[in-house]
């Protein structure tokens, strides 16, 4: 999956406009945060600091202005030493793991992953965005080279065997 089928997915899996992301995708760059596409012809497949600086400012957008410092201050909350980032790079190209939810805080996340509530950085009384876990095990799955298809049975799969 090259950037640009990457943002399409983002985009249908979590209803935001390929325009939008493309808006966050452009201040990403000029921050230093994602790699420019060299060719256009020949796009090389997404790696996992781009994906991972992507999702995180899609789902920390708060105005194109903020998007960097919006994705590197999500990237940087941490639980128990490790970071937002490594957990979600970890999630999308790890193995399957089952997502209860991820809540978006303005400055930290409350995840449910594996039936264990993890915290990174603050909690507060009014969330900026709620995820629900099979639309990021879908992503993840989608990252990984499953069809849309396969990847919502995968994401359903893990549902069903977590018991949940």
């Amino acid at each position: 999956m090259n950037k640009s089928e990457f943002v399409a997915m983002l985009s249908r899996r979590l209803g935001v406009p390929v325009s939008r992301i493309d808006g966050l995708l452009e201040r990403l760059h000029s921050a230093g945060m994602v790699t420019p596409t060299r060719s256009k012809r020949h796009p090389p497949p997404i790696d996992e600091p781009d994906a991972v600086a992507i999702l995180l400012a899609v789902l920390a957008d708060r105005g194109l202005e903020h998007a960097a410092d919006a994705a590197w201050q999500l990237a940087a909350t941490h639980h128990n030493g490790e970071r937002f980032s490594d957990f979600v790079g970890q999630l999308l190209f790890g193995p399957p793991r089952y997502v209860g939810h991820i809540i978006i805080h303005p400055s930290g996340v409350s995840v449910v992953v594996d039936a264990a509530h993890l915290e990174f950085g603050e909690r507060s009384e009014v969330p900026i965005r709620f995820i629900p876990g099979g639309v990021l095990m879908a992503i993840a799955a989608e990252l990984q080279g499953a069809s849309q298809r396969d990847a919502d049975a995968i994401s359903a799969i893990t549902r069903i065997f977590n018991g949940h």
